[in-house]
């Protein structure tokens, strides 16, 4: 669980948050909304280490990963569906490896690296990944970058 006990934030002199206290338990589903220059996204770069409390304490488990969206994010030759596929670093990592053991002609490697991305549920990542950009509001046309 992620535990914010007491937590002051600060940006560029200006209080963001002061004496915040929040546990969010796994499985939680929660909604971070404010007007602009809050704090929400200082808060989240928080937890992706990207900022340091200016007071207070905050427990995130080391085991836990972050996934995040940028809020703007550049103009790439690449699909909206690909682009969320890539920030699954381990499913891409895999794939790299399969490829590099493919044009070896490596058998046993291959076969032990779909093992792997059977077990990460890489067969149906672009399903999922389809899934999330359809809950976002992309229309087919837009995932598939046409």
């Amino acid at each position: 669980m992620i535990i914010f006990s007491d937590i002051q934030l600060l940006r560029g002199g200006k209080v963001l948050l002061d004496h915040t206290s929040a546990t969010i338990h796994p499985g939680d589903k929660v909604g971070l909304v404010g007007k602009n220059g809050c704090g929400k996204s200082s808060l989240f770069a928080l937890l992706r280490d990207e900022l340091h409390l200016d007071g207070g304490s905050c427990q995130f488990p080391s085991s836990w990963q972050v996934a995040w969206v940028a809020q703007e994010t550049p103009a790439l030759e690449r699909t909206a569906l690909e682009y969320v596929i890539d920030g699954d670093r381990e499913y891409r990592d895999l794939e790299g490896q399969l490829h590099v053991a493919e044009a070896a002609d490596d058998g046993h490697r291959v076969a032990d690296l779909h093992d792997k991305l059977a077990a990460i549920g890489g067969y149906s990542i672009k399903a999922r990944a389809a899934e999330l950009l359809d809950g976002l509001g992309f229309s087919q046309e837009q995932m598939a970058g046409t």
